[in-house]
């Protein structure tokens, strides 16, 4: 009997949790993230200059001016890229609200349910 009404319990829980419009929010950011082909090939470039500087600089060496700058307009095009900056809001906004979700529930339940499912080290 408890099972079934746990189980019912998680099912209304993960319902409410994936409708909450900070997580409906996260969700379609990255749906659209996805499916922008400009919007990833924008990620994909500024990820391999930033390899190559940091590539540099374990290395010792100095980046040229045209490296830089060249990383400054990815950059640039990334901040300018509304699918990108919507991702990295709904972001923030859901691990945000997520802590908060966490500790309604440790009250809930009534132990520290961000403990419990924090992973275990060592």
């Amino acid at each position: 009997m408890l099972d079934n009404e746990l189980h019912q319990a998680t099912l209304e829980f993960a319902g409410a949790l994936r409708h909450a419009p900070a997580v409906a929010a996260y969700r379609a950011a990255t749906a659209a993230l996805e499916a922008d082909a400009g919007a990833q090939a924008l990620l994909a470039d500024v990820r391999e200059q930033q390899l190559t500087l940091a590539r540099m600089q374990q290395s010792r060496l100095s980046p040229t001016q045209l490296q830089i700058d060249a990383f400054r307009m990815s950059q640039a095009a990334v901040r300018a890229s509304e699918t990108i900056m919507a991702s990295l809001r709904a972001t923030n906004d859901v691990k945000a609200f997520l802590p908060i979700v966490a500790k309604h529930l440790s009250a809930s339940l009534g132990f520290d349910y961000a403990q419990l499912v924090a992973p275990q080290s060592c």
